[in-house]
């Protein structure tokens, strides 16, 4: 295959995902978004707060997750144009996955393993549905996306830095708040940091990185409400390994809707995620994460934050491996693994080539499984709309708070926070 082939199908697959995007993101709250956007909304410009009030707001704690930058966005979003509108604020999320795609080729520069298959098989992989529920609904995107852009943005800016007063060290420290300021798994690229600064023997940048951890481990663990321990099932270590392999497998995950061969895909996925955990595992004790730091605690990245959903949300078993709302953090596992067999030339250009095959078919065999998917969930969200205005008792969401989440889009309906189009 020619490079200009391997540039047009790039440039294809993009602009599939983008018109996707577009046709398809609507202007509706959904799960989250009832308390992590229009709720804020609410307590952070139509309550009489301080300046200090409203910043203790935007850090504040939803679940276990610091969401700063998401509620940072929809608080400007809402400042410039006096309403809240869905659809432009997932748009904007998705320039994070372009930002993050560009710092995954900015690494492949770096470690010389760039090439136009490795290129466009990580295409395959980002600019793929699997993860519909990332891409299309805000809730999920601007925590998703932001979190592993700035964490992979700091641990790559880090791998640069030879002292500690130096641009890339400060760039790396803000990029690294911005990550924890995303999502809960963002302290990961603390610890992450520290080893490979360890293994590099930047002992003098380390102390300065450690300290500075610790000032946000300090402050993260001080400013959270004390946990509330609620009633539930009792911590299943099968239960655990199922979601954990499957998650780590999920890449693989096309969505079938046969059911035989749903239940098949989900044990492919379970078998390539334990594949995948034995592969991390060797690569630490056969001494490759001391050979190139940057290549593993990218990809370790992925599999710890598997490890603590896996701890944190045992009882789903491996259904929850498989949920979309999870898959992004997995898309970027065979990207790691395909740039890591590169490094250890155990990978060669015929090989290459059969991974973008393989790449393509996982692709189409997705879209086309998840398109329908999403239209079917983003019709679900109309439908239960339209209901809930002629009838105000009725669900907006089967799994949500009834009361909790009518009230809230009420108010923000009758306070002109949101302008539901009627469909």
């Amino acid at each position: 295959m020619s490079k200009y082939l391997f540039l047009l199908l790039s440039v294809l697959i993009i602009f599939i995902f983008c018109l996707t995007l577009v046709q398809n993101a609507q202007n509706i709250p959904s799960f989250d978004d009832y308390d992590a956007t229009l709720s804020f909304i609410r307590n952070f410009y139509f309550e009489k707060r301080l300046l200090l009030q409203k910043t203790k707001l935007l850090f504040s704690f939803h679940n276990e997750h610091c969401i700063m930058i998401s509620r940072a966005s929809a608080a400007i979003y809402f400042y410039i144009f006096q309403e809240i509108n869905f659809k432009p604020l997932v748009l904007y999320q998705n320039l994070f996955l372009f930002g993050f795609f560009a710092v995954l080729l900015a690494i492949m520069r770096q470690q010389k393993l760039i090439s136009f298959p490795v290129v466009l098989f990580t295409i395959f992989f980002l600019f793929s549905l699997s993860f519909w529920q990332v891409s299309f609904y805000y809730w999920a995107g601007i925590q998703h996306y932001t979190v592993f852009f700035f964490s992979f943005l700091s641990l790559f800016l880090l791998n640069k830095t030879e002292k500690p007063v130096s641009r890339d060290f400060l760039l790396a420290v803000f990029s690294v708040l911005l990550a924890v300021c995303s999502f809960g798994n963002g302290l990961l690229t603390l610890f992450l940091g520290a080893f490979l600064l360890l293994v590099q023997r930047k002992y003098r940048t380390l102390i300065a990185w450690s300290i500075i951890s610790a000032a946000i481990l300090i402050v993260i663990f001080l400013s959270r409400n004390p946990a509330q321990i609620a009633d539930g099932e009792k911590f299943n270590l099968e239960w655990m390994g199922r979601l954990l392999f499957t998650f780590l497998g999920s890449y693989l995950f096309v969505n079938p809707s046969v059911n035989m061969l749903y239940t098949v895909n989900i044990i492919i996925c379970f078998a390539f995620g334990v594949a995948v955990f034995i592969f991390w595992l060797w690569l630490f004790f056969k001494g490759y994460a001391f050979k190139n730091p940057l290549l593993y605690v990218l990809f370790s990245l992925p599999i710890l934050t598997g490890i603590i959903i896996s701890i944190s949300r045992f009882s789903t078993k491996a259904a929850g491996g498989i949920a979309p709302r999870y898959m992004f953090f997995t898309a970027v596992i065979p990207v790691m693994l395909v740039l890591i067999l590169l490094d250890l030339k155990i990978l060669n250009k015929k090989s290459q080539q059969f991974l973008v095959v393989l790449g393509s078919i996982i692709w189409m065999t997705s879209f086309y499984n998840n398109i329908n998917a999403l239209k079917s969930s983003n019709k679900e969200l109309v439908t239960a709309i339209h209901v809930w205005q002629q009838d105000k008792t009725k669900p907006l969401i089967n799994q949500g708070n009834l009361w909790d989440y009518s009230y809230r889009l009420r108010w923000a309906v009758e306070n002109n926070v949101i302008d539901i189009d009627e469909k």
